[in-house]
This record gives C-alpha cells, structure tokens and sequence, in this order.
C-alpha cells in the first residue's frame, strides 16, 4: 500500500535541553513515528524573535488526526513536512508576539529540572509570566525519551510551595490494589484523546483481539476510537491495512515564503481562528453536524476556517454531512 496516501504532520519537537512540545503523546497511524532534526533559521534584524531560533531541535513526523497548519518545514535532510497548528504557532515567531509575556516579564527567571533513575526520566520546566503567574510543565518518559505522563497547566508564584507540599502528602493507591479482579487496571484505559500507548495496553489490544474480541469492543474497553484500535491491529501486524480510513491525497502545501498575514489579519476573516476549542463547541458542532449543516456553513456560524472545522469533526467523530466533506481535507 502507498505510504503516501498518509497525511503526515509535523506533531511534536523536543529542543536542546531534552523538553518536548507540541503534541508527544497523541495517537498516530503509524507503529513508529519518523524522527528528524530541523535547524531553525534566525529572525531577521529588527523583528522579534521566536522561543526556538538558531536551534537544531528533533521532531516527530507521522500520520495523525490533529488540525494541519498551511505551513511545512524542511528538515536538514531536505525532507519537507507540514506542521500541526500547535507546533507552528509554537516555532512561528508571529505567532510567539502573541503569546509570549510583556517586556517585562520576558527576563524573568526560568527554572528547568530533571532527575532520572534507571526506568524512568522526569523533568521540570517552571517560567515566570506576566501578573504573578508561572507556567509549570512536568515530563515523565523513558530513558529512552517516550513520553508515558505530562502535567501542563498555569499558578500564582505565592501558590507554588503549597502546591507542592500538597503534592508529596497526597496518598497515592496502586491502582492494581484497587482494580476489580474482573477487570483491566485502570493505567491500561486511556483518560483523553490521543493519550499515548502504555505497554500494558498493547498487551491487552494483543491478547483480547487474538481471543475473539472486535475493534469496537476494543475501543470501548481501552477509552479510544475504534480507528485508533483499527491502525493499532495494523501496526503490530494483527489486521489487515485499513484503506477505508485513508482520505484521499491532498496537494502538498507550499513552503511558507514570509509572514505575509497576522492571528489579527486571520481574525478579521474568521473571528475564532486559532482560539481553544470548548468542550460546549464541540458539542455544539457535533448536534450542528447531525442536523446536516454543510462545512462551509459551519465555518460562517462558528467564525473558523473550513479546515479547521473539518479538523475538529475529525477529531470528535461527529457524523453528518459536514463530517463527509472533512476528509477532503484529511484530517
């Protein structure tokens, strides 16, 4: 089967100092994601510079269900690629003027820790932002760089200390202690979307399938769509290559010549462009879907490019016309 009928993206980078972003642990359609070093180009003279110039960082590439920029990136072995939303807004230095805090707050200090034993590797990322806030992302991964836990989220600096005293006294039970013998250990289900694979849960995917079980049983009983057990069975060589969930090849983008529009100029066009997705939107765009709304409809009411809409149905499985036209744009 021709590999290239895959829309491979961009998904995640990790920089010099071993901390990875963007989207590490989402689910791919390949048993290995391709990996690469891109060199990023520095800013040039009088425009603001972005969080990761001159540095040669690793991505992950592979076929995956999350929103594709219009942006591609060639990596140093002139292999060219097109990032995800999330990833280029992190690398773009347009979009880091948006997101990055004021001159105030841009020398302000940046802790970065890890400790590591023989099974496991865990780093600390803490940044001092605008209005007494710190960013805190913590990395738990192999010694080998899989991601198996990520914690991300923002605090006040006067709530740092109690939270982590309120870390450390927290009691924590086994979660096979507590796991009903009738059942799989709760480590083995997946909690969110694109949540990486554990070994466990490949054991199980394994055992069960060979038992008898179907990809939608599967898919209930491990917390994760029944295309992601589908290219799973695949990858391990369990099932045969899913065809029916390929969307049909899409032209390659064109590299990105220069920052020729702005999040502001994007926004006068589609006033939510770029914004986070609300559980409320989602469900909103699903019951819209169903009731047969067409894509370009759905872009007017929801103020976001048709590319983005097709995305985000995608991604929540909704059903309905709107939800066929999205494979045209491959996820």
């Amino acid at each position: 089967m021709d590999e290239g009928l895959l829309v491979v993206l961009i998904y995640a980078f990790r920089d010099a100092c071993g901390t990875w972003y963007g989207d590490p642990d989402a689910a791919v359609h390949d048993s290995q994601p391709g990996r690469g070093v891109l060199t990023m180009p520095r800013t040039a003279s009088g425009e603001a510079p972005g969080l990761f110039d001159g540095q040669r960082i690793e991505v992950l590439y592979a076929a995956c269900d999350l929103e594709a920029s219009q942006t591609s990136y060639r990596l140093d072995d002139g292999d060219s690629f097109v990032a995800t939303w999330h990833v280029h807004e992190l690398l773009s230095p347009v979009y880091q003027r948006v997101c990055t805090t004021s001159a105030d707050g841009r020398d302000a200090a940046a802790v970065r820790l890890e400790v590591s034993s023989s099974h496991r590797r865990y780093s600390l990322q803490a940044d001092v932002l605008a209005e007494g806030r710190v960013g805190i992302t913590v990395v738990v991964c192999s010694p080998d760089g899989v991601i198996h836990g990520e914690l991300t989220g923002e605090i006040d600096v006067c709530d740092v200390n109690e939270v982590g005293r309120l870390i450390v006294s927290a009691p924590v039970v086994s979660a096979v202690e507590t796991a009903p013998s009738t059942t799989f250990p709760a480590a083995i289900k997946a909690t969110r979307p694109g949540q990486a694979w554990t070994s466990e849960a490949v054991a199980y995917l394994e055992e069960h399938y060979r038992a008898g079980k179907g990809p939608g049983q599967l898919a209930e009983e491990l917390g994760r769509s029944e295309k992601s057990i589908r290219w799973k069975l695949y990858g391990l060589k369990l099932a045969p290559y899913p065809s029916d969930l390929v969307p049909a090849p899409r032209p390659a983008a064109e590299p990105e010549v220069s920052k020729a529009y702005t999040v502001e100029d994007k926004r006068r066009l589609h006033p939510n462009a770029y914004k986070s997705w609300s559980p409320e939107d989602e469900q909103r765009l699903a019951k819209r879907c169903a009731q047969g709304v067409s894509l370009s409809e759905l872009s007017q009411e929801f103020g976001r490019n048709e590319g983005a809409i097709a995305s985000r149905l995608l991604k929540i499985q909704a059903e309905g016309l709107a939800a066929d036209e999205a494979w045209e744009y491959g996820g």
